[in-house]
């Protein structure tokens, strides 16, 4: 095994027994109805949790938690030109020629 994935595998495998533990725990001193409803809260409060962590981490290389594909003021819009004759195409087909055919100009 790569020794990469070793700590990955280690936490995926240390979050299945402690699941499985608190899982089992709550469903002794509760009950099934009412352990099985406070497993279902600890299991979404723990990947709640886990994405969160997984944010921060992609903040620190970098990547802010803004919307992709959201318009801002500094981005530039993106013109299409027909493959056919040359002009410049702002809908689906071309005015001039009405060819369907286009490509993106940068």
């Amino acid at each position: 095994m790569n020794g990469r994935l070793e700590p990955v595998v280690k936490r995926q495998i240390l979050f299945v027994v402690a699941s499985l533990a608190i899982s089992l725990t709550l469903s002794y001193f509760f009950g099934f109805i009412v352990g099985l409803v406070a497993n279902m809260v600890v299991l979404i409060g723990a990947m709640i949790y886990i994405r969160y962590r997984q944010q921060k981490a992609l903040k620190t290389f970098g990547f802010s938690d803004e919307k992709v594909g959201s318009y801002s003021s500094g981005a530039t819009k993106l013109k299409y030109v027909c493959l056919a004759c040359g002009a410049e195409v702002k809908s689906v087909a071309c005015k001039s020629c009405g060819s369907r055919m286009k490509k993106p100009v940068f």
